[in-house]
């Protein structure tokens, strides 16, 4: 099994509206609708990112506000210690108590913290925000300036910098064509096809299924 220097993973939190209640997963996206869907702490947490990480491993979480709490819960899960938050500045923002205009991305590494490449970079990334979830393409260039490859970007989207794909990366997600398989811990990607994973429910096409991270409607050759 290929072992990786670094790992970035932009988990799919379960959020909620600023005027209260949960957000829809719908085919066709409006502004209270996520164009994605999401996945509970549990399960994040339960993942077994950890056979892929390397000693030494760069671990670069994004969390929301309202999940910073849930973003140590994840890294600790995952087999990672905190070290430092960066955090990505915005000229304009949304809110209701207070305008947002930072998301954070947490820093940690597995046993070892290595720094190979650049350090005492400020802990900051000045970038314009895109679309719904999209991460900037400064986000990227930061990491790759302090962290070896070979890398791993967890829950990869197709709006994202990563396409084309970028060199010396490979990718996961539940919308692309992965390079690697992430069970729940404890589980084989097999046994999952055989039922041994948790349910889950595809809202995308009514569907209930076994198979952890990505529904077999949306992505039949799997």
């Amino acid at each position: 099994m290929q072992k990786y220097r670094t790992i970035l993973a932009d988990p799919p939190w379960k959020q909620t509206l600023i005027s209260g209640g949960e957000y829809k997963i719908r085919p066709n996206i409006n502004k209270r609708v996520l164009p994605y869907q999401t996945m509970s702490l549990s399960d994040i947490c339960a993942l077994s990112v950890e056979q892929y990480a390397d000693i030494g491993c760069h671990l670069w979480l994004w969390t929301t506000n309202e999940f910073l709490r849930a973003g140590f819960e994840v890294m600790e899960a995952w087999g990672f210690k905190y070290l430092a938050p960066i955090h990505w500045i915005k000229p304009q923002g949304t809110g209701n108590y207070f305008i947002h205009r930072t998301q954070t991305l947490l820093f940690g590494y597995r046993k070892k913290c290595y720094f190979n490449l650049e350090r005492y970079l400020p802990n900051i990334i000045e970038a314009n925000a895109g679309k719904h979830s999209q991460k900037p393409q400064e986000s990227y260039d930061y990491i790759e300036k302090i962290s070896d490859p070979d890398r791993l970007e967890l829950f990869a989207r197709p709006i994202s910098p990563m396409f084309q794909k970028r060199n010396g990366w490979h990718v996961w997600g539940n919308e692309i064509e992965s390079d690697v398989e992430i069970p729940l811990r404890g589980l084989t990607p097999r046994a999952a096809d055989l039922g041994g994973g948790r349910e889950n429910f595809c809202k995308l096409h009514n569907t209930n299924y076994v198979l952890v991270g990505y529904c077999p409607i949306c992505h039949p050759n799997r």
